[in-house]
């Protein structure tokens, strides 16, 4: 598949339309190199790519590509802008900040349904989701917005990767996590590696991959 690292390749091979897949990882520059894989790897099998772009997330990742001289084009890839100042990539929606956590969910919702319905079948890989469970909010307001998520498990018109910092994800009230964790079909535990990331995966609904860690090296594409 040209570019694309050959475990990222059988990783992303796995996961099935309609799944919640919660990436976890430790601070490192994980992202950097993750966002660089789906990014190619959603060019090499022709699929539409999607990215959620929470409190310009993006922006910091794309920068720090930048100073590791990590190559990577996103000039034409739709991207939800949810808070922030920053665009980066193909901006086809925004949803301004809104201090009451449900509003701000609704107002997402709205503006994702049509991205979605334009760009079918997308991948979609949600960026700073960890940010927003930041904002005040009453343990129904969290509940509600963990409802709404749920809802999107199942959704054959999406495969979604949140990438989270494990840090600031332990660090919310203790129930964040654990609901994150249980809404998810798949979830992978990331660790660093000098140019990459080792991959565990904890939770899988595919018996083949569940339990096993596979080492994600982009030393040589970079």
């Amino acid at each position: 598949m040209g570019l694309v690292n050959d475990a990222i390749f059988k990783m992303f091979e796995g996961i099935k339309p309609g799944e919640i897949v919660l990436l976890e990882y430790l601070p490192s520059h994980i992202p950097e190199f993750f966002v660089k894989e789906v990014v190619e790897y959603a060019k090499a099998k022709g699929l539409p790519l999607i990215i959620d772009d929470n409190f310009d997330t993006l922006p910091v990742i794309v920068n720090n590509m930048d100073t590791l001289d990590i190559s990577i084009d996103i000039n034409n890839v739709p991207v939800i802008k949810t808070g922030g100042r920053i665009d980066v990539g193909n901006v086809i929606a925004k949803v301004k900040f809104h201090p009451d956590p449900r509003v701000y969910l609704m107002n997402y919702i709205n503006a994702a349904k049509g991205a979605f319905d334009e760009y079918p079948n997308a991948m979609n890989m949600v960026l700073g989701l960890e940010s927003l469970f930041h904002l005040p909010m009453s343990v129904p307001e969290f509940y509600t917005i963990i409802l709404n998520l749920e809802k999107f498990l199942g959704n054959e018109k999406r495969r979604a990767f949140y990438l989270m910092n494990k840090e600031v994800l332990n660090a919310l009230p203790f129930y964040t996590a654990a609901e994150m964790r249980r809404i998810a079909s798949t979830v992978v535990e990331l660790k660093p590696y000098p140019t990459g990331a080792r991959a565990l995966f904890v939770k899988s609904p595919n018996i083949g991959i569940l339990g096993r860690e596979v080492i994600v090296d982009v030393g040589e594409e970079l």
